[in-house]
This record gives C-alpha cells, sequence and structure tokens, in this order.
C-alpha cells in the first residue's frame, strides 16, 4: 500500500501546479480557445461613395452587420441594396446600391430624400468588403 505520506505529498504537488498555472497563465489554462480566431476586437469598415455610405461591422463567429445611408435626389427615386459573398479566403463581399430614376411623366415633390437600409452577412473576419453604387 502506498505510505499516507507520499500520497500527501504528491497531492500537495499537484495542487501547487494548479495553482501556478492560473497564476502564470491567469486562469487561461481551463479556458480552451480556437487557434486563429480573435475574439476580443470587432472591425469596423467605412467607405463612401457618391452621395452614399457603408458602415460594416464584425460582430463575432463568422456574423457581420452593415448600414448603408444616403440622400436621393427626391422620393420618387428608389433604391435597393444586394449583397453578393463570393466564395474565398478571404471571403470577397460585394454590397452594391442600384437606384432607379422614376418615370418622365411622374410628377415628384423635389426634395432630397433620406436612405437608410441595414443588413447582415455570413463571412469571416478577415472578409473584403467593397462598395458600389449604380
Amino acid at each position: 500500500m502506498i505510505n499516507r505520506k507520499a500520497c500527501l505529498f504528491l497531492l500537495t504537488l499537484v495542487l501547487l501546479g494548479v495553482i501556478l498555472c492560473i497564476y502564470l497563465t491567469q486562469g487561461s489554462c481551463f479556458v480552451l480557445k480556437e487557434d486563429g480566431i480573435n475574439t476580443d476586437t470587432q472591425t469596423t469598415q467605412t467607405t463612401s461613395q457618391g452621395d452614399f455610405k457603408l458602415e460594416s461591422k464584425y460582430i463575432s463567429e463568422n456574423n457581420w452587420e452593415y448600414t448603408v445611408t444616403g440622400n436621393l435626389p427626391n422620393p420618387c427615386y428608389k433604391a435597393r441594396v444586394y449583397t453578393t459573398v463570393a466564395e474565398s479566403y478571404p471571403e470577397q463581399v460585394t454590397i452594391t446600391v442600384t437606384t432607379t430614376v422614376p418615370r418622365a411623366d411622374e410628377m415628384c415633390t423635389q426634395v432630397i430624400q433620406e436612405f437608410s437600409y441595414e443588413g447582415t452577412f455570413l463571412a469571416s473576419d478577415k472578409a473584403v468588403v467593397n462598395f458600389e453604387v449604380k
């Protein structure tokens, strides 16, 4: 049978090793981290083209949120936003704003119309976001 003092000595060594690990690594020896993933930072990108502005922000776990804001010449103009994510690494994301001119026979108040659109897409935090206005 194992000597009681030897067991107590081994238990004390293990306990001291755990305490030393916690002290030296500030607790990270018990938290598993995935290699290559930076979860502490959020990436924000802002791009402008013409009267439109794109602000995209990496949230976490391949989730992005974006907002497109801008001005249309009048309320009869329409704008649509399309998002395309090319499957590559890093992903190439294109957010396109397409404006539609009103019909020639359409009467419209001449006042600038504010435009805002919010959306999401899935891509890694290394994604390259492009912005186009057509």
